[in-house]
């Protein structure tokens, strides 16, 4: 036993202290140079590269797109790239900050975009007025007013030799930004993930510096130095025009006070669109994020990979001034500059089919309209048009709105757009479904203004519905049905039937909504329009001549469900063509064993499915190329930038319907034109050609919808009739000048018929 005091401890030896003290404080370097060395060893190399070694990006250019003028054989840009000057200052460099602002002010400034800026500041005035009085004070400001505020804006931001706020970090969790909140530092906020320094309000910034290491991951002296704020970079202006911007180089280069070298001007690439709306639809247009081009829509969405290219990297080796080492090592990684799209359009054709639809759209009073025109042998689109459209140059116009002035009742009668806040349709006409978009805006004084899109549709024209929108096509479908009996052997042109000129379908033993001549009750039933219809002696050929729906019943039975259903997948329907756009629609076709007798019936004349503008003129280009349906396709080519070329050439996907079965459907088209009552308005004295129409009728609550602007109006033809060369889809939503395809969409068709046959040259193949 030890011999000492009971309840007395044994001094502690202060080496042994020390000792636990050295072990503990190497254990704690130990760990944290784990954590640097091995955990962030990668982070704090790039980091030390970006501090050795100055690094910038290399733009790439973004690919063209290319469009063809094929009577010239000439390549057209529709997208290109246009390369603008950026003016900076570095604030910290000019000593006579009215110096720089009253040379470089004049050369700047913009009127134009002064007067867009200014209209945009009296919108929001108007909304935020809080009292009359404050509304008496909104103006627009006169030509010298808006030069002076912008001089004066100017002034301010060459003067600002200190940041106002800097965001130090902007990925901080919750808990962290917490914990920085309860240091209380002056200066210092912590917001909504952000670390935000305001560094005129710092008045130690070395222990500012010295609390914020451990959340910076960075020395507390070069944090110091952040915390300064010297602001060595502001914009002043973009897109300066090239004649400007050599102006002030030469002021740079020639100043003599060194005032203007703290001016510079910076490269920027800009997509830029020169033949304006012309096609844009098909385009789409591309969103600058700083960081990348991202392309919205259309062929630049689609093919945004191939375009964007690869950004490059120039690094070359600095001393510890930052002064670059002229024999120290450099790396280039060289951009690559992206890929060209060459596109199936021709330009004339897609001028001309904009030009007539947006007269259409004007002319019939329609909500909007589509053109395209399509080559049968190689199913190449020549032209593909909607309308309205939009300048993919300034696509953001398409949010502007305007006030609208609503009467009590008007506002009464606003419905709601379900998920959308403050947002409500304005029926002009319900019936018609004649609708606009109206916006309530609450002003800060708690009064309420209404507002709607300026071009009345807002983002829909982005759109390209001839792609993107399935419809219920009514009866241009019949040719569908027609083929599919013609090609199966069920009937031929001059197959006759004795037409009742109505129907009754799906029997109900309850009663049911009609009464049949038997006295028995039925759900359904089905008429036509032409009394030309009800006939003892109804052709095939008369049948699709008259669009006779209860005809094209008796056919569709004689087909049954099954066949006529396999047949309607043939034809392309129930599912995406594979065109190059993203975001084409399917259309919609239950499967036949869902069928009921009625839906059979409507399915045999188009309604009751759904179906896209370019299905409908794709299942019409493999009747006029003799049975075999082509897929679909806008892209002629791809140019890559090592100067491979990919092709993509025309591809037969699948025989539909027999050659014969083909000639005769082709036969029975042009006897629409040449002898149907409907046709007059696109029968010409010299060619020949082979059309059908279709007048879609719209629902609301399970009802057809009666009266011009209920209807979807439609034409499909081609020519010409021996060997076509086109084919041409028109269609208008809604017009109201008619409720008939035609009396609207058939002259939208006619304009573009006899335009083709011009730029074509086609001989006549009429005689007499």
């Amino acid at each position: 036993m030890k011999n000492r005091a009971f309840g007395k401890r044994k001094p502690i030896n202060r080496l042994s202290i020390l000792l636990i003290a050295a072990f503990f404080m190497t254990g704690v370097i130990a760990v944290r140079l784990f954590y640097l060395q091995v955990i962030k060893g990668d982070y704090y190399s790039k980091k030390a590269d970006a501090e050795h070694f100055g690094e910038s990006t290399l733009s790439a250019r973004r690919g063209e797109i290319y469009i063809k003028d094929y009577a010239s054989n000439d390549m057209v840009r529709v997208a290109t790239n246009t390369t603008l000057d950026l003016l900076f200052a570095d604030p910290t460099q000019i000593a006579d900050k009215k110096l720089v602002a009253d040379r470089i002010s004049p050369m700047i400034f913009n009127l134009d975009q002064a007067k867009k800026d200014d209209t945009t500041r009296i919108k929001n005035e108007t909304i935020h007025a809080k009292t009359a009085e404050d509304l008496a004070k909104v103006a627009p400001l006169n030509d010298q007013e808006l030069y002076q505020k912008f001089y004066t804006d100017l002034l301010d931001k060459i003067s600002q030799e200190k940041r106002l706020q800097i965001t130090l970090r902007d990925d901080l969790p919750k808990e962290t930004l917490d914990q920085i909140k309860a240091l209380n530092l002056t200066g210092i906020d912590a917001v909504e993930g952000a670390l935000i320094a305001y560094p005129a309000q710092i008045v130690d910034r070395d222990k500012v510096a010295l609390a914020l290491t451990p959340y910076m991951e960075m020395p507390p002296t070069e944090l110091a130095n952040i915390l300064k704020g010297r602001n060595r970079y502001v914009i002043l202006q973009r897109k300066i025009k090239p004649e400007i911007a050599a102006q002030i180089k030469k002021l740079i280069d020639e100043d003599k006070t060194k005032n203007f070298t703290g001016l510079g001007l910076k490269e920027e690439y800009f997509r830029y669109y020169p033949e304006g709306t012309l096609a844009s639809n098909i385009l789409g247009f591309v969103v600058d994020s700083g960081a990348s081009q991202l392309g919205q829509y259309g062929i630049e969405s689609k093919f945004n990979s191939q375009l964007q290219g690869k950004k490059g990297i120039f690094k070359t080796q600095k001393d510890g001034l930052n002064r670059q080492i002229t024999v120290g090592n450099s790396e280039i990684i060289p951009a690559v500059d992206g890929d060209n799209v060459v596109l199936t359009i021709d330009r004339s054709i897609q001028m001309a089919a904009e030009k007539y639809l947006a007269q259409a759209v004007r002319d019939f009073n329609a909500d909007n309209g589509q053109v395209i025109v399509m080559d049968p042998k190689t199913g190449k689109i020549m032209a593909m048009a909607s309308y309205p459209t939009f300048n993919p140059n300034s696509f953001g116009d398409i949010y502007q709105t305007e006030d609208v002035s609503l009467s009590p009742e008007n506002i009464k009668n606003l419905v709601p757009i379900e998920n959308v806040p403050n947002a409500f349709w304005f029926y002009r006409n319900f019936i018609t479904k004649d609708r606009i978009q109206i916006f309530k805006v609450q002003k800060d004084d708690g009064t309420v203004i209404y507002q709607r899109y300026a071009n009345l549709v807002g983002p829909e024209a982005y759109q390209n519905k001839p792609v993107s929108q399935a419809y219920e096509p009514g009866s241009i479908f019949k040719i569908v049905t027609m083929a599919a009996a013609i090609d199966d052997g069920d009937v031929k042109p001059t197959t006759a039937i004795n037409d009742p000129g109505i129907l009754y379908l799906d029997k109900n033993k309850n009663g049911g909504k009609f009464k049949g001549p038997d006295g028995l009750g039925y759900d359904a039933i089905i008429h036509n329009v032409s009394e030309k219809c009800t006939n003892s002696h109804s052709t095939m050929t008369w049948i699709i001549q008259n669009s006779c729906n209860t005809g094209m019943t008796w056919v569709a039975q004689k087909i049954g469900r099954n066949l006529f259903y396999n047949y309607m997948l043939k034809f392309g329907f129930n599912e995406r063509t594979d065109i190059e756009f993203d975001n084409e629609s399917p259309g919609r076709i239950a499967n036949f064993d869902q069928w009921t007798d009625s839906e059979l019936a409507n399915h045999a004349f188009g309604q009751g499915i759904l179906a896209t503008p370019l299905q409908m003129i794709s299942a019409y280009a493999t009747v006029a190329n003799k049975g075999i349906y082509m897929q679909p396709h806008i892209v002629e080519s791809v140019q890559q930038q090592d100067g491979k070329i990919i092709t993509y050439d025309p591809k037969p996907i699948q025989r539909v319907i027999s050659e014969q079965a083909a000639e005769t459907m082709k036969a029975m088209l042009v006897n629409n034109v040449e002898n149907g009552d409907s046709y007059g308005r696109i029968r010409m004295p010299d060619h020949y050609i082979g059309a059908k129409t279709g007048t879609a009728q719209t629902y609301m609550n399970g009802e057809a919808l009666k009266g011009a602007g209920t209807t979807i109006a439609t034409i499909i033809g081609f020519a010409p009739k021996d060997n076509p060369r086109f084919v041409i889809l028109a269609k208008l939503d809604h017009p109201r000048a008619s409720e008939w395809a035609d009396a609207t969409s058939a002259v939208l068709f006619q304009k573009m018929a006899a335009y083709l046959f011009d730029y074509f040259s086609l001989p006549p193949d009429k005689k007499g």
